[in-house]
């Protein structure tokens, strides 16, 4: 099983991962992995990073954690949030702290 770390999805910007609906999945491409400030908590260093990902669905996903694969990896569980809209799909953000 993968690491879910920043480095993990920077190798992997502008695939298309499946996000699975049930029945049904939706394809949605990594657009951006962005680093955010270290910080520490409980005497532990985090390197938080988001993503951005966008389909080109025009139905908007509720926020919740879906199972996402992309070709040559594991199936994640990986929560998004909506997070705009435009004349292509909707970009969805996960957040890692």
């Amino acid at each position: 099983m993968q690491s879910m770390s920043y480095e993990f999805f920077a190798g992997h910007l502008r695939e298309t991962f499946a996000l699975s609906l049930g029945e049904s999945s939706v394809d949605i491409t990594l657009v951006e992995a962005r680093r955010r400030p270290p910080r520490v908590v409980s005497g532990l260093r985090a390197e938080p990073f988001t993503l951005t990902f966008k389909s080109q669905s025009h139905v908007v996903l509720p926020q919740k954690m879906y199972p996402l694969k992309a070709k040559g990896t594991d199936t994640m569980n990986i929560f998004i949030v909506p997070v705009a809209r435009d004349r292509d799909g909707i970009l969805y953000e996960a957040v890692f702290n």
